[in-house]
């Protein structure tokens, strides 16, 4: 039953033991002989990687996706990583880090993990959502772009539905960072002024 599951599992996706159907022992076990048959790849303790099989074995997942994924739901990318997802900087990070909500995971290899609010994680943000949130935290030092880009970012976001405009502003009023408020309302203000903010 667990390689039945894991067999119509997409590839390129992750797979965690406690959403499996079964007992823990049984998946465990199966599991482990899955890895070690190189059908999937153990990333850490109960969870596991379904990637493209290669001659040297399985090719594992992206740092960042890895981090994203132990990070769950309401956490994304910061700083550079932030501004790269956006297309606002050619800069590729070395490390990408992963602004959580609430409490940090234990670390990651070729990750680094941040702490943000948890209501990032209530309000269930996208990873998209969060990358925007970022970039303002950071600034324009942390673009290559003018700064104006941010706003024609977050212009295009909105329009095809992938940042949700009256979700953040929810979640911006709760906001500690300072910078990251102002700088928010300075965007807001600027899409309203051409009548382009779809609250």
């Amino acid at each position: 039953m667990v390689r039945e599951q894991i067999a119509a599992a997409p590839s390129r996706g992750f797979i965690a033991a406690a959403e499996l159907s079964g007992t823990r022992r049984a998946v465990e076990c199966e599991l482990s002989r899955l890895a070690a048959d190189g059908d999937v790849l153990r990333v850490r303790k109960g969870l596991y990687w379904k990637g493209p099989k290669t001659r040297l074995g399985i090719a594992p997942p992206r740092p960042a996706e890895t981090a994203l994924e132990v990070a769950g739901p309401g956490a994304g990318l910061a700083e550079v990583a932030a501004a790269h997802l956006l297309r606002l900087t050619t800069q590729v990070p070395s490390v990408a880090v992963v602004a959580v909500p609430g409490r940090v995971p234990t670390p990651v290899a070729g990750a680094r993990f941040v702490s943000r609010s948890i209501e990032r994680r209530i309000a269930g943000l996208l990873t998209v959502e969060v990358a925007l949130l970022e970039v303002l935290r950071g600034g324009p030092a942390l673009i290559e772009k003018p700064w104006s880009d941010v706003a024609d970012t977050a212009e295009r976001l909105a329009a095809a539905g992938e940042v949700r405009l009256g979700v953040l502003a929810a979640v911006v009023a709760d906001e500690h960072h300072v910078a990251t408020r102002e700088r928010w309302t300075e965007l807001v203000t600027t899409l309203s002024a051409s009548g382009d903010a779809p609250w």
